[in-house]
């Protein structure tokens, strides 16, 4: 799975909006390509990694290029990103999670940016009681 997309995921499970972007309009314009149902997109946006398949992989990537947080060369928009997560995490936490779950990434499209998402997703969870009051 790319980063990208399971950073994207990550996003999405911690909030409804992305950068301003409704997600759920980037859900509907993904899902249209991929033709998921809600039930999928709230079990990846909660964590559910059971659910993965070629399909899944494809359509996380699809909601990470649309959220801005992948490019289509599978390249990683790092400030985006953390500008994001920090919303919910400490900023030196927000990089770390970043740091980690996009080093060493193989470019295989679709299943990276599936990995990249649960590796987010769980590193960030993780690190959620580090937020700043």
């Amino acid at each position: 799975m790319s980063q990208t997309t399971t950073l994207f995921l990550v996003l999405i499970a911690l909030s409804q909006t992305c950068l301003g972007q409704n997600l759920l309009s980037v859900y509907n314009s993904c899902r249209s390509e991929f033709d998921v149902d809600m039930d999928t997109f709230n079990a990846l946006k909660n964590g559910d990694f059971s659910i993965r398949s070629p399909l899944i992989e494809c359509f996380g990537e699809c909601l990470v290029k649309k959220a801005g947080f992948m490019n289509n060369d599978l390249s990683f928009n790092k400030d985006t990103i953390i500008k994001f997560v920090s919303r919910f995490i400490k900023k030196q936490d927000a990089e770390a999670v970043y740091d980690k779950c996009t080093a060493d990434v193989e470019p295989v499209i679709c299943s990276m940016a599936f990995d990249v998402y649960q590796c987010a997703y769980e590193n960030a969870y993780a690190k959620w009681g580090t937020k700043k009051n």
